[in-house]
């Protein structure tokens, strides 16, 4: 069974107006968010980091407010690196792991029981060698201690992974999907736990992806997992236990990217319950950086739900809810086209 917890992947924040009360936990059982009609997605605040990338970012919440954001610097070998945020807009304690990948890598939390700061951060990426392995890495917070590293001998990929997990305690399950370095690069989804083996492999044949796969929370206690085609429509399915993901109706979505998605879903008072970002719009290579929310999953047809914003990235963005009783946000981020690619955090109000 799923304890819910809000756990997601970096950086647009959705405000509410005064007034609006709810209450979502981390580790607690959130709300039911009422219908109600919502406006056009827009950015406020912007923060630019110093830091820069080879892709976009990773974010996953700890204690919420907090935040865990992961990426891939541009340094020569490409280490990966984790830095965490007391808000999800302002990064610090800033860590450059050993670790090498040509991808971004994909980051999850998980509450160890004793509060914040402690926890257990997850992190998936794609190695560099000639086989493109998998790993992960379970790293202890606050000291940033490596506890355990798992290498998916024979389970390789020719873009980064895609990380969820689910119980939200030291006994949690962890979700590892990738696109695979078949010919048709088809999405797999994999469980682990923090204590054993790898089980339950599920290989979605005929479900083939041209960039990473996303995988998040549900809502409903489940997972959702997102993937862009190789006709660039934007595909999704669900599960409700384990990785039995089943594709609803609605996909693929009329939506096309040259990236990966990233999808959300949550529940929370005064904000919608799924949203969607993507970059680009068909085969172009950069693009703009769009958002799209609905409160009729697995339906996307809400009025005047979507937004292309004023910004750009190399490839897709990163959202993840990161929320409590009286903080309610949800967060994008990616990486800019400037000469550097720096990372970007930013504001969106609904």
């Amino acid at each position: 069974m799923f304890w819910r917890r809000n756990i997601g992947t970096l950086i647009l924040v959705f405000t509410v107006g005064a007034g609006m009360v709810g209450m979502v936990g981390m580790a607690g059982v959130a709300q039911a968010s009422p219908r109600v009609a919502f406006g056009q997605p827009t950015e406020g605040t912007k923060v630019i980091l110093d830091d820069t990338s080879i892709d976009g970012p990773a974010i996953a919440t700890t204690y919420a407010p907090a935040t865990a954001l992961a990426w891939t610097g541009t340094d020569a070998s490409h280490h990966l690196n984790v830095m965490t945020s007391s808000d999800g807009l302002h990064y610090n304690n800033k860590h450059i792991l050993p670790e090498l990948s040509l991808w971004r890598p994909a980051i999850a939390f998980i509450d160890t029981g004793r509060g914040a700061p402690y926890g257990t951060i997850v992190l998936a990426w794609t190695g560099t060698d000639a086989n493109h392995t998998l790993n992960v890495e379970f790293i202890k917070t606050p000291d940033f201690t490596v506890t355990r590293k798992v290498i998916l001998w024979g389970e390789t990929s020719f873009t980064a992974p895609a990380l969820a997990t689910v119980n939200g305690d030291i006994n949690s399950d962890i979700y590892l999907s990738w696109a695979g370095t078949d010919s048709a690069h088809t999405v797999n989804v994999i469980h682990l736990t923090t204590s054993s083996d790898t089980t339950d492999k599920h290989t979605k044949w005929g479900w083939s992806s041209i960039s990473r796969p996303n995988l998040s929370r549900s809502l409903d206690d489940g997972l959702i997992l997102s993937w862009t085609g190789t006709n660039h429509n934007i595909y999704f399915a669900t599960a409700q236990e384990g990785a039995n993901f089943v594709m609803p109706d609605a996909s693929p979505l009329s939506l096309q990217t040259d990236w990966a998605p990233t999808m959300i879903g949550f529940d929370a008072t005064a904000l919608p319950t799924h949203w969607l970002a993507w970059a680009g719009n068909g085969t172009s290579p950069t693009g703009n950086v769009n958002v799209q929310y609905t409160q009729s999953y697995p339906s996307w047809g809400d009025a005047n739900s979507s937004a292309s914003l004023d910004e750009t990235a190399i490839s897709s963005p990163a959202l993840v809810y990161n929320g409590n009783g009286t903080s309610r946000q949800v967060l994008i981020g990616w990486a800019g086209t400037d000469q550097y690619n720096h990372l970007n955090i930013a504001v969106i109000s609904v």
